[in-house]
């Protein structure tokens, strides 16, 4: 390959890479990465299902008594569309049912469906985070 030939290829490589982000346009197979090209605000939020103990502590559930999934993504997905779609009384019922079948988690008398706000730099103080709790559903584990 002459040396024009390799400058051309070069060239062209480096004005690939640069297309998206001139033409402010993300599409495969280009992209400008956007989920990667900005800074994250101070605070996030995330929909939870949490277990509530008889004196009122917050028993954590795990990914299979919330979801039919061991993939956090898929769970908080889920989540998400169930309160989008005001039908987290349905899933709380069925997160208590399960640990009810299940016999998992002897402590939790409740479930609630959550959306909590936490200051991401609290975090990793290691102080405590949490800003602000939703609770959208509350539902009782049978006995």
């Amino acid at each position: 390959m002459s040396r024009r030939s390799r400058s051309l290829v070069i060239v062209s490589v480096i004005a690939a890479l640069f297309l998206p982000v001139v033409a402010n346009r993300d599409s495969y197979p280009l992209s400008r990465y956007p989920m990667y090209a900005r800074t994250r605000g101070t605070e996030v939020s995330f929909v939870t299902a949490q277990g509530i103990a008889a004196d009122g502590t917050v028993v954590p559930l795990t990914l299979g008594s919330i979801g039919a999934s061991d993939d956090p993504l898929v769970v908080a997905g889920e989540l998400r569309d169930v309160v989008r779609l005001d039908e987290a009384d349905t899933r709380c019922r069925e997160i208590a049912d399960r640990l009810n079948t299940r016999g998992d988690f002897d402590d939790v008398d409740a479930v609630e469906v959550v959306t909590e706000r936490h200051d991401t730099l609290a975090s990793l103080d290691g102080g405590d985070s949490l800003r602000d709790r939703t609770v959208h559903a509350r539902c009782t584990v049978a006995a």
